[in-house]
């Protein structure tokens, strides 16, 4: 039970809260109530990208190539890296065809006294192997370091089964909208804890983690999996990660209500509100209307 004197029970949603604050729920009490847990997941990543590609370069630019993987990223800003991937030999110059490092002067083609030209011989010094003659036909590593921002709400998957609950996550979603979630809903550690049984030689039992008594009932596998995904085409080379639990009270009410599935849930003041599918809604309106 939470002291009503912590910050977190004002987002702790109760049928006697829900009733007290005016929402409309069916009458009576439900057939059974369901703690469970949104997630909120405020992610900031750098996603490393590559390609290759075969260049010939002049020997003193492909021996100042780096080798290996680039630095992890110290900060969320986009970066280009060149690496070294494979040197496949030295190779006589296409650009000069190997005479000395010396290229025919792409303006004048060759013939200065024909042409106003600057070069004065009609050769300029070979741009592809700088001169050398031969050039190194090397392998490069491109590496694109790109930031990402990331917000997603997962709501428990056994939701996605009843009909009524179809829309909610998102109008979960649009109501919270792109705002700070409340600090006393941060999660700090959301990994399985062990914990030591009674009984002698029972040795430990792994205790899934909640939230206050809700439990998160596969949003945190969702989540696990949408930050997986984010990899795709690359690798995630820096990451800072936030999840904020989002409490939920589950009711569901006997087969004569016009609904049977209400889920009862804060807003970011706490304040507490009501979702049961467009049906609902409508038959709280029509009722309304003709009282």
């Amino acid at each position: 039970m939470v002291p009503p004197s912590e910050p977190v029970a004002r987002y702790l949603p109760t049928v006697a809260r829900a009733r007290a604050e005016g929402l409309a729920l069916p009458p009576g009490a439900p057939a059974e109530e369901r703690r469970v847990a949104a997630l909120v997941v405020l992610a900031s990543i750098v996603r490393r990208e590559g390609w290759t590609e075969v260049v010939d370069l002049s020997p003193a630019a492909a021996e100042r190539l780096e080798r290996g993987d680039p630095p992890l990223p110290l900060s969320f800003e986009p970066r280009a890296h060149r690496r070294l991937a494979e040197d496949l030999g030295l190779r006589l110059c296409t650009g000069c065809a190997g005479a000395s490092g010396r290229a025919r002067c792409p303006l004048c083609g060759g013939e200065p006294g024909r042409r106003a030209c600057s070069c004065g011989a009609g050769y300029v010094g070979c741009p592809s192997c700088m001169g050398a003659g031969r050039v190194r036909r090397v392998r490069i590593r491109h590496l694109e370091d790109r930031p990402l921002e990331v917000r997603e709400l997962y709501a428990p998957p056994e939701m996605t089964f009843v009909p009524a609950l179809f829309s909610f996550e998102g109008a979960l979603e649009r109501r919270l909208g792109a705002a700070e979630p409340p600090e006393p809903l941060r999660c700090h550690d959301l990994r399985p804890r062990a914990r030591s049984t009674a009984y002698r030689g029972g040795g430990d039992r792994v205790v899934e983690p909640d939230f206050h008594g809700h439990r998160f009932t596969g949003t945190i596998e969702r989540a696990v999996s949408g930050l997986t995904a984010l990899a795709a085409g690359g690798r995630v080379v820096a990451q800072a990660v936030r999840a904020y639990a989002w409490p939920l009270l589950w009711l569901r009410y006997g087969p004569d209500e016009p609904t049977r599935d209400v889920v009862v849930y804060p807003d970011l003041t706490g304040a507490l509100q009501a979702f049961a599918g467009d049906f609902f809604n409508k038959t709280v309106s029509q009722t309304a209307n003709r009282t």
